[in-house]
């Protein structure tokens, strides 16, 4: 049998998340994150609790949290969406951050249909730019196309993006 084939027979019987190192099994953040992956209903109020647990709970230490995050940042509900916001410029913070993917979601925040999550993702470009230095002229880029796309977009967003400029440059 070729790896392939072992792979496709065992596919079935495995758990969906197997933690490789003690820190996950151990971690009770990673456990809530998993057990919310895993139920069929999870209101939205849990679903901020559990994020707000995330973001007190020193989130760059979370094994699962930047995934979660990821998928928290374009959420249909405003505190979710800000929590996760806030949670995912914490974890930039730190350097082992998994950085290309929690920026590839706010990417996709900034682009997003729904323009109140572009607006909220652009009102912290300036920090974002702070947290990512080296990814200043990408964010920029991003930050002026979800300009051009908002149907009116306000003083404050040409604002937000003039900051970001001059942190940029800095």
């Amino acid at each position: 049998m070729t790896d392939i084939d072992e792979r496709k027979t065992r596919g079935g019987s495995q758990q969906r998340f197997l933690p490789n190192d003690q820190q996950a099994i151990n971690d009770p953040i990673s456990k809530l994150i998993y057990e919310y992956e895993r139920a069929q209903r999870f209101s939205d109020r849990d679903l901020l609790d559990l994020i707000r647990k995330v973001e007190r709970n020193n989130p760059e230490r979370v094994s699962k949290a930047p995934k979660f995050v990821c998928q928290l940042l374009t959420h249909k509900s405003a505190p979710i969406r800000k929590s996760a916001f806030a949670t995912c410029l914490l974890i930039l913070v730190h350097p082992q951050s998994p950085r290309q993917m929690l920026l590839d979601a706010y990417r996709l925040a900034l682009c997003n249909s729904n323009y109140q999550v572009t607006q909220y993702a652009l009102s912290l470009l300036p920090q974002f730019v702070d947290a990512c230095p080296e990814e200043a002229n990408n964010l920029i880029k991003f930050g002026s196309i979800a300009r051009n796309r908002l149907p009116a977009p306000t003083t404050n967003v040409e604002m937000y993006l003039s900051k970001a400029f001059t942190k940029a440059v800095q």
